[in-house]
């Protein structure tokens, strides 16, 4: 993929249609950019404002997921940059091959925090668009997620660490057609992304499936409609998460929320209370099942306790807490179903397709069995429980079973943690217990479509 001449390139991108204003400032605005037609097009046209252009440095994060293609992706903005004659620093995850969506962000967001140290920028501007917003909305929608959520992404959102991150296209009200059809008429390119064409993340499934009837189904404009009631849920998230902090209700130091002034409060308003301190706890789109005990004793003004995507919350004096001393699961078997988080145990299990790429990334180690396993197994039998004495296994790798309690210290697994994860099974047979390796029986023998991929959401080991 070759790029005009700088002259020809800059003029192409005078040819834009200009942005909103950035905010007021004077210190760097950082443009994070993947060398795709959206962020593409978004530098360019940031760039064609006067006033901005000499604010902007561009940051580039290689995945490192791609091979050959994410390395040309790199070269590809780099070339851009020089081009425009705008700052660009190039970073890349130390690991390679498949990972999930949450470890890639966690890599790329490191990436952003180190630069926003070290360019001193307050401003990091991404190029989500209306598409984006009709997506996340559809995916949010579908998890349960509150206020905060379904708002997301914002035009202009401000993050606790200081920085705000800036969506001007999402400002401008421009959907990915139009993003395109400017690019192609002013001659400007970009660089594909294979793996946004396959079914594999359930976003790209959307995608597809509003690209083949979106518009027949929702109406012309509907993506207008998404981002108006996105803005209107944000402003409302807004409000309460303001009355939140007039009352006293925020999370301390000592990661503890004061909740006495909720008694007797409306249930939206505890509700948000609540998925706040639980995202200050790194726990995201709580199940409505996990939260009733707790939203029930807040608003009486009494005590309960509840396990939330495999934390335990409790209520208790009037003040929101996590138990560092957990309950042990104890024996009783408990069924998993497939595709729904489970509260208690904090586990996932979805039948997934391992292709030929996350087959390799799994062969290298890329991906750590602390977290996530992938194995074949029948999905009908799945059950979980605590552990207990005499369970015994083969971990992948192992010549023979070994007890559980003596693989569990020798990966130096706490000992409080130990009688709170949860033992994953097949019947009798255990298949995972998170910070293991998955069962030798059950591993994969090359790529599979019809995988088990069983993923741990509770608190860290370590």
């Amino acid at each position: 993929m070759s790029l005009p001449p700088p002259d020809a390139l800059r003029a192409a991108a005078l040819r834009l249609p200009r942005l909103p204003s950035a905010p007021e400032g004077r210190v760097p605005i950082a443009v994070a950019v993947s060398g795709g037609a959206d962020s593409v097009y978004l530098l360019c046209a940031l760039w064609a404002d006067e006033g901005v252009r000499p604010r902007l440095h561009v940051l580039h994060f290689d995945h490192r997921v791609r091979g050959e293609a994410s390395a040309e992706d790199a070269r590809f903005v780099a070339a851009l940059c020089a081009a425009l004659e705008v700052p660009c620093v190039l970073g890349m995850r130390e690991g390679q091959g498949n990972a999930s969506e949450a470890e890639l962000r966690a890599a790329r967001d490191a990436f952003f925090a180190e630069q926003r140290q070290a360019l001193g920028f307050e401003l990091l501007c991404t190029a989500h668009h209306l598409d984006d917003v009709v997506e996340n909305a559809l995916l949010r929608l579908a998890r349960g997620a509150g206020l905060a959520g379904l708002a997301a992404p914002r035009a202009l959102q401000d993050f606790r660490d200081g920085h705000r991150r800036w969506r001007p296209l999402i400002a401008a009200g421009i959907a990915k057609p139009a993003l395109l059809g400017s690019l192609q008429a002013a001659g400007i390119p970009w660089r594909e992304d294979a793996t946004n064409a396959l079914p594999i993340a359930a976003r790209n499934r959307i995608r597809t499936w509003l690209a083949d009837g979106g518009e027949a189904a929702l109406g012309v404009g509907y993506a207008e409609g998404f981002a108006r009631s996105a803005r209107i849920i944000g402003e409302a998230q807004a409000a309460l998460a303001s009355w939140a902090r007039e009352l006293g209700c925020v999370v301390s130091a000592a990661g503890t929320m004061p909740i006495g002034a909720l008694k007797g409060r409306p249930d939206a308003l505890v509700q948000e209370c609540l998925r706040e301190f639980l995202h200050r706890h790194g726990v995201a789109d709580p199940s409505a099942k996990s939260l009733l005990p707790l939203s029930s004793a807040i608003v009486a003004g009494s005590d309960a306790q509840s396990a939330v995507r495999g934390i335990f919350v409790r209520v208790k004096g009037g003040e929101l807490s996590i138990l560092t001393e957990t309950p042990p699961f104890g024996p009783e078997e408990r069924r998993l179903l497939m595709g729904s988080p489970d509260d208690e145990g904090g586990l996932l299990a979805e039948v997934v397709e391992v292709d030929a790429s996350l087959w390799a990334s799994l062969c290298r180690g890329d991906i750590s069995p602390a977290r996530e396993v992938y194995l074949v197994a029948p999905v009908a039998a799945l059950v979980w429980r605590g552990r207990m004495e005499g369970d015994r296994y083969q971990p992948l790798g192992s010549s023979g079973t070994a007890k559980l309690s003596d693989l569990l210290i020798n990966r130096k697994i706490p000992a409080e943690r130990r009688e709170t994860l949860p033992v994953v099974l097949a019947g009798s047979e255990i298949l995972w217990v998170p910070g293991l390796p998955p069962a030798e029986s059950s591993r994969l023998a090359g790529p599979t479509k019809g995988a088990l991929r069983l993923t741990w959401l509770g608190l860290c080991l370590g």
